[in-house]
Formats: C-alpha cells, sequence, structure tokens
C-alpha cells in the first residue's frame, strides 16, 4: 500500500478541507496507508491532528456508502477517553497534483509514541509505568468488548505517551490510542489479535526494566507480570484451560491487586508456597519456583519412561493441563541442579527446556519471507536460545559435579566452539579476558538473539542485508564439541524440550522453517515438542520433507493414552498429584484422595443406562468416578477438587467432618455436574466457542437419546446403546470450514481423537471420543463401546448445523427409533448400490 502514498510535503501549509481555520503545520509521521499531519489555527490556539489516507488504500471506497466509514467510524461507539475519537472526515483531491485521498479529523495529542518512549529508556523503564500501562490497556479492551469493538494493528507506534510526573496530582502517565478503524479500513487481510499484541509490547516494556536495580515490590511486580500475564493470560486463548484469559475485568482486578499480593507474599515467607488447592494449577504459575516444581512433580505420570528414556524425536500432544509442561521441565539439567537432584549417576541425558511463548511473541504471525537469504532468521534465534541455555545448564552441573575438568577443559572447549560459530555465522570472540569461558560465549549468543529480532523486521526489504546467521546444523555442531570436550557430556545425549511448539501462535510457517532442525535425527541429540493437539504441529518442513509418525518421530497423544489406561493405573497418578498438594498446604484436614472423596464401586455401564432410562440419578463420586473424568487433563481434576472442597464448606468443614468421605456424596454428586457445565460456559467466550458449544451439545443430547430409546446391536441380551464417540463410516473429506472447525474441537479437547478406529465397513478412520468430564453432563456412561455411527455428509452437518443435525438425529422414543434405523439402513444400502 506504501506505493499509493502522495508526497507529504504537497500538504504543508495548506488548509485542509472542511476544517476552517486551520493550516497544515508540519508532518507529525508516515504509515504504511496514510500520512499524520499537525493543523494548527492561530484563531483558536489550538491544533488538530490530521490523518490523510488515499483513496486507493481504502476498503469499499467505490461502495456507497463507502465500507471504509462504517470501520473508522466504530471506535467512535467507546466511551473511554484512552481512544482518539474520529471527529470529522472530508474528502481532499487536486486533479492537478493527482491527490485524491479522505482526511480524517481527530484531536491533537501531545507526547511521544510508546515506541520512540521505550527507545528513549533503554533499560530504564520504571515498573510504575509498566503497570499504569497494562492497566489502561485492560481498561480500553473491557470497553472494547463490551462494545463489540477490536483495533487490529496494536502496535507501539499506535499508542500515545505522555508523561506528567512532574505535574502535581492526576495520573502520572497518560496513554491514548490511534488508528482505531484504520486497520479493517484499509485491509481486507486478517486483523491482528489485540491480546497477542499487548503481550508483544508487555514482553518488550518489560526487557528494559532494570530488574536488578529495582525495589522488592518491583521485583515482585515484574515477575508477576512476566510469570503470569505475559506467560499465561495474555498468551492463553483457551479461557476453559485459564479462567483470567480473554476477561479485561478480570485481569484488571488482578493487577489492582498486587500490592496487597506483595504484602501477603511477604508476610508468608516462612509458609508453604501452597496456600489453597486452586494456587498453581499450571506449571507457568509456578515460575521460578523450582522447588515448588519438585514438591508438586509426580513420577507416577503415565508413559513417564518413554519421554524420558527413548533415544528418539517424540511429539507429546494431550488436552491443556494435562502436565506436558511440569514433565518436560522437571526433566531438564538445569531444573534437576536447582533441586540438588542431580547426581551424575542419575542423569542419563542433558536435558534443556525451552518454552515457546517467547518464541512467538519475537515472530508473531510469521510467515515465509521472499527473500531466502532471511529464511534463517528465525532459526538463528531458536539455535542461540537454545545453545545458551545448554551452556548455562553444563556450566552449573559442572560446577557442582565436575569442577576439575571444568577448569582444565573449559577454555579449550570454548576455542573450538568459538570456532564453529565463526564457521557457522561469523561470531568472534572479543579480544579481552575472559572470552575462553562458556559465559563469554553466552553473552555473545544473547545479543545474537537480539540481532534476530531486529532483522525479522526487514525480512522482506531487499535493501536491508542478510547475512551471518545459523542453519539447522549449527545446533547439533555446538552439541558434538560439548560432547567430545567434556567426558561427563560424552556418553549422555542432549534432550532438548521444546513446550508449547504448536499452531497458531507457532505459525505453520514458522514450524516448517524451524522443523529443519527440530525433526533432525542423529545419534547426539533429540527433539522431544509438546503441542496442544494432533493437529497443532506441522509434519513437514519449508524444503518440501515429510516427516512420518513411527520413522522421524514418535506421536504420544496422552488424551488418548488416559483413554485406554487402566483405571489402577489413572488412580495412582491422580491420587499421587492430590496427595503431594495435600502435603504442601499448611494444616490441610485430608491426606489422601480415597480419604477426601472415598471409594465407590459402581454398577455395570449397563446398570448405570438403565436406571437412566428409569429417570434416575447415577451416583458420581469417589476416586474411582474421579479417574473415569479424566482424559488426561489433571488441571481439570484439580480444579474440580478444589470446587468439591469449596462446596463443602472450606477447609474449616473438612477438619469438622468425621464420615467417611469427608465429602458427602451429594455435595460431590452436585460438584462434578456443576463443574462440566462452568466448563461449557468457559469454552463460549472463545474463539468459535459458541459453535463448538453447539456442536458438542448436539452430539451429547443425540447420545443420550441413543442410551435411552436404542439397544446395543453388538451384545447379546439387547442392552442400551452406549456411545460417546463418533465413528465415521468412511474416510472424511470435510470442507474448508468444517475442518476448521474440526481441528478446534481437537485443539480443545472437546473430542479426543483416535487415528487407529475401524469403521464397520472396513475403512481406518478416526474415531472422536467425546471428553470424559462431559459425560456427566449430558447422562452419558462411561462406556467406550458403542458409537454414533455417521456418513462424512452426516459429520460435516454436525459441524456446520449442529441444530439441524440433532433435530434429524435425536431419538424421542423407541418405536420412532425402529423406523428410523429402518429409513437409514434402506439409504446406505441405496448407496452402496449406487457406488
Amino acid at each position: 500500500m506504501r506505493k499509493h502514498l502522495p508526497d507529504a510535503n504537497w500538504f504543508v501549509g495548506r488548509h485542509p478541507p472542511e476544517l476552517p481555520g486551520y493550516v497544515v503545520a508540519e508532518l507529525v509521521g508516515s504509515g504504511g496507508n496514510g500520512h499524520v499531519f499537525r493543523a494548527h489555527s492561530d484563531h483558536v490556539n489550538n491544533d488538530m491532528a490530521c490523518k490523510v489516507i488515499p483513496r486507493a488504500n481504502l476498503v469499499g471506497a467505490d461502495m456507497d456508502p463507502p465500507l471504509w466509514k462504517g470501520e473508522i467510524l466504530k471506535p467512535n461507539a467507546l466511551e473511554s477517553s484512552r481512544v482518539v475519537h474520529i471527529l470529522h472526515s472530508a474528502t481532499w483531491t487536486d486533479s492537478a497534483s493527482g491527490i485524491d485521498c479522505v482526511a480524517l479529523y481527530s484531536p491533537f495529542i501531545q507526547g511521544t509514541s510508546l515506541r520512540d518512549y521505550i527507545g528513549a529508556h533503554k533499560r530504564d523503564v520504571p515498573m510504575l509505568f509498566v503497570k499504569e500501562f497494562l492497566r489502561e490497556m485492560l481498561a480500553l479492551l473491557d470497553d472494547m468488548e463490551r462494545h463489540n469493538v477490536v483495533h487490529g494493528d496494536l502496535h507501539a507506534g499506535n499508542i500515545l505517551v505522555e508523561d506528567r510526573t512532574h505535574q502535581l496530582g492526576g495520573a502520572r502517565y497518560v496513554f491514548r490510542v490511534t488508528d482505531f478503524g484504520v486497520a479493517p479500513a484499509t485491509t481486507d487481510s486478517q486483523l491482528k489479535d489485540d491480546y497477542d499484541e499487548i503481550a508483544v509490547i508487555l514482553r518488550d516494556l518489560l526487557a528494559n526494566v532494570d530488574y536488578q536495580g529495582a525495589e522488592a515490590p518491583d521485583k515482585f511486580a515484574f515477575n508477576y507480570l512476566n510469570d503470569n500475564f505475559l506467560a499465561r493470560h495474555l498468551a492463553e486463548r483457551d479461557t476453559t484451560r485459564d479462567p483470567l484469559a480473554r476477561r479485561p475485568r478480570r485481569l484488571y482486578e488482578e493487577l489492582q491487586a498486587l500490592d496487597a499480593r506483595f504484602d501477603a507474599e511477604e508476610r508468608a515467607v516462612t509458609k508453604p508456597k501452597l496456600q489453597t488447592l486452586f494456587d498453581y494449577l499450571s506449571c507457568e504459575q509456578i515460575g521460578d519456583d523450582d522447588g515448588l516444581l519438585r514438591a508438586l512433580y509426580s513420577e507416577e505420570f503415565l508413559r513417564l519412561p518413554e519421554i524420558e528414556r527413548s533415544r528418539s524425536n517424540l511429539v507429546l500432544t494431550g488436552p491443556r493441563g494435562c502436565g506436558k509442561s511440569t514433565v518436560f521441565r522437571s526433566l531438564s539439567l538445569r531444573h534437576r541442579t536447582l533441586v540438588e537432584d542431580d547426581d551424575p549417576k542419575s542423569i542419563a541425558h542433558i536435558g534443556i527446556y525451552y518454552r515457546c511463548y517467547d518464541l512467538w511473541l519475537t515472530f508473531p504471525r510469521y510467515a515465509l519471507p521472499a527473500r531466502e537469504e532471511a529464511y534463517d532468521v528465525p532459526m538463528h534465534y531458536l539455535t542461540s536460545t537454545l545453545v545458551c541455555s545448554a551452556l548455562e545448564a553444563i556450566e552449573r552441573w559442572a560446577a557442582r559435579h565436575f569442577s576439575e575438568e571444568l577448569g582444565l577443559r573449559e577454555a579449550a572447549v570454548a576455542e573450538r566452539l568459538w570456532g564453529i560459530l565463526n564457521e557457522e555465522a561469523g561470531l568472534r570472540p572479543r579480544n579481552e579476558p575472559g572470552s575462553n569461558k562458556l559465559e563469554a560465549i553466552r553473552f555473545c549468543l544473547q545479543k545474537e538473539r537480539q540481532r534476530a529480532v531486529k532483522k525479522q523486521r526487514f525480512v522482506n526489504d531487499p535493501s536491508h542485508p542478510m547475512r551471518g546467521f545459523f542453519g539447522p546444523g549449527s545446533l547439533l555442531r555446538v552439541c558434538d564439541a560439548l560432547a567430545e570436550g567434556f567426558s561427563f557430556a560424552r556418553n549422555r545425549p542432549f534432550f532438548f524440550f521444546i513446550d508449547d511448539y504448536s499452531m497458531p501462535k507457532v505459525t505453520r510457517d514458522l514450524q516448517k522453517n524451524l522443523n529443519r532442525l527440530l525433526m533432525q535425527r542423529t545419534a547426539r541429540c533429540f527433539f522431544k515438542l509438546s503441542t496442544e493437539s494432533p493437529v497443532s504441529y506441522v509434519r513437514e518442513d519449508m524444503d518440501g520433507k515429510a516427516y512420518v509418525e513411527g520413522r522421524e518421530f514418535t506421536l504420544l497423544n496422552l488424551g488418548l493414552e488416559y483413554l485406554q489406561a487402566s483405571s489402577a493405573e489413572k488412580l495412582q497418578f491422580i491420587a499421587d498429584v492430590l496427595a503431594r498438594r495435600f502435603a504442601n498446604i499448611e494444616g490441610f484436614p485430608v491426606g489422601s484422595l480415597a480419604e477426601l472423596a472415598g471409594d465407590y464401586e459402581a454398577p455395570s455401564y449397563n446398570e448405570t443406562a438403565l436406571a437412566i432410562r428409569r429417570g434416575e440419578i447415577p451416583e458420581l463420586w469417589g476416586q474411582q468416578t474421579l479417574c473415569e473424568l479424566c482424559s488426561g487433563d489433571i488441571f481439570y481434576i484439580i480444579g474440580l477438587v478444589a470446587r468439591m472442597v469449596e462446596d463443602f464448606g472450606g477447609e474449616i468443614a473438612l477438619s469438622k467432618s468425621d464420615s467417611t468421605p469427608r465429602i458427602d456424596k451429594k455435595t460431590q454428586r452436585t460438584s462434578i455436574r456443576k463443574e462440566a457445565g462452568s466448563f461449557l460456559t468457559s469454552l463460549r467466550v472463545s474463539p468459535d466457542g459458541q459453535q463448538l458449544v453447539q456442536i458438542v451439545t448436539a452430539f451429547g443430547n443425540v447420545a443420550h437419546s441413543y442410551m435411552k430409546f436404542r439397544d446395543s446391536r453388538n451384545e447379546s441380551g439387547s442392552p442400551p446403546h452406549l456411545a460417546s464417540r463418533i465413528e465415521p463410516y468412511e474416510e472424511l473429506a470435510l470442507s474448508r470450514k468444517a475442518k476448521l472447525l474440526y481441528d478446534e474441537l481437537l485443539r480443545y479437547s472437546l473430542f479426543i481423537e483416535d487415528p487407529r478406529g475401524k469403521s464397520r465397513r472396513g475403512q481406518v478412520v478416526p474415531r472422536l471420543y467425546l471428553r470424559r468430564c462431559l459425560i456427566p453432563h449430558f447422562n452419558l456412561t462411561f462406556s467406550r463401546r458403542d458409537s454414533v455411527e455417521l456418513e462424512p455428509h452426516e459429520v460435516e452437518q454436525l459441524l456446520l448445523n449442529p441444530q439441524e443435525f440433532e433435530r434429524e438425529h435425536r431419538l424421542k422414543t423407541a418405536e420412532l427409533t425402529q423406523w428410523q434405523e429402518g429409513q437409514q439402513r434402506m439409504f446406505r444400502t441405496e448407496g452402496q448400490e449406487d457406488l
């Protein structure tokens, strides 16, 4: 669009149309779609901002009314004073000069852009400023949510800052957001996510805070914003995973409580870190407290030996909250050194943990650049990061157990590493003392990370030089040098635990780029990737190489593993996780899950179904039921148990209870059903959430009607049809929209996909199991015996029009069921004859 911009000098000194008494005084700045000027009136001694946009850059300019005008005026509905509103618009044309533009007038805001503010305060941004910025943006997001308005291009250049710290009273800093509505008015491409953009800005602000020189309250605020807001609340899109995600009012309240939280933390220095069962439901919230992570970590985690010992590349997937991050981080050498669990006899591999949230913050919406020489910019960033982490972990471990060898061999190893870095990316040591230390290499690579960030801004600028980047083989050469240089690394492979490597944040193009490294197979390095779901990982690279499961990597789906695991295995893990939490809450009156929830041996699935047919409410309590509810999402189970305790009356009521179980059956049953309903309610505010809930609800209602009115044809004695899964008759060929919804169902783990299913017609088809925690919500049983069998077009109908699907498939009476089954058999027989 920049090619349509007219010469900015033409406008200076001229009178803007329909703005009497004003003259364009100066150019303030130019962007991709227009120029911004300051217009001044001597008569009223006032300035106005005048944004000039070529008509060719506007969407729907030839429509009546113009499409762009509606987008520009949407933000005027916002009540917030943080928005720079559009006061008037006018056409600005001049045939002689070829000017054909639209002028947008708004109040002129004194101050500088946030981007310039950050540039002028390198390593000197006060935490007060960071908190004020985040507070103002959350208040604005709340206003936007209430009025159904998005910005779509919320970057640091569109936020103006006025420093009022020298004034007496009032706000210290004033923030004003400009260019509301301009992005949708000037482009028909996909808009940027406002929460993602605020996360990027927050990352840049925190990077420029002087943490070492900060006082204790500011250090606490820094860590809290970094570990919770940046790494979790702003980054998270799954509202079932994080109750604060996409809820600006809740986030605002959380931010307001920071000072009180610091005071409480100071008072509780000698107390256990865990105050309630609700604390630290995710690994990210634990932050840098490796001791607490170790205390809560369960070695009963399903398939842990395969993750920990297998010398192969691994893609680990499963529902959010199943413990992938906790396991990966706990297996890292850095963590084991920090918790003093790093005896060389117990260290079989050198584990390096890396969480991808800073990767997607650095390369948001990454698309493969047009310039081939810029391909390796993300590879350079990731390689620099992983080498830094590996060197730090080895230094810490060696200093504890191999200090003599480290002292003797460090200089020689550093010299060889400098040689590799020079050959791969042209990096050389400084001519100063200490350059022969691993620490000097880490310092250099930290700067290379920043260089990659800057270079990414110019990857499509042919005038900007692109050279000196690590390629896919650089990390492997470094690991070889470390293993050959230090005896303690010689027979220990490097395991790189790459956490949260998931689309859409780590985009398809970015994964295809980095897969050139992360899917390499060597005898020294193994890459273990965690991702949200099987559809969140791209199984190819940018060179067109396809990666085959079972050859290049092993796929381990924890959701599927939990479906197939024995009750004893699941109970052993869940009980251990809860027991660790009970033990880390001072004075908690219960020590085990069995004591809290009791044991309940439920009747058979057929007996339960017959009871439901009679109108009875099935019993749902006991630790065995909790295991049945688990789809690997231990986060959900912890939250459910915490809700049970809360609904029962909290720890005080527990301490007074002398019954077995401590929480009565009725409370457990009510909590289980309420929590399932809350899960679906939380999902509604997610992207496509309403449609996803309707799909799941339609299936659940149909499956329930099958159980009530249809008998199973697969069993003798004609027991009730117990379906909690979808089984297509044939391989699916979904439309684009249906496929997107299908993938979202898997991404949120509303259904767990078993790709190894076999249909009634003998074809290999994916079976879709309903998430176990939703079984009580739809009054089903936990049986996995039967299916709702569907033709491919019926699956498409369920995805795109779930209400219509439910109307056509939901059974009302046993007699109607027999007639419908006869019609379906006739239709399918005719269809097969046509084939």
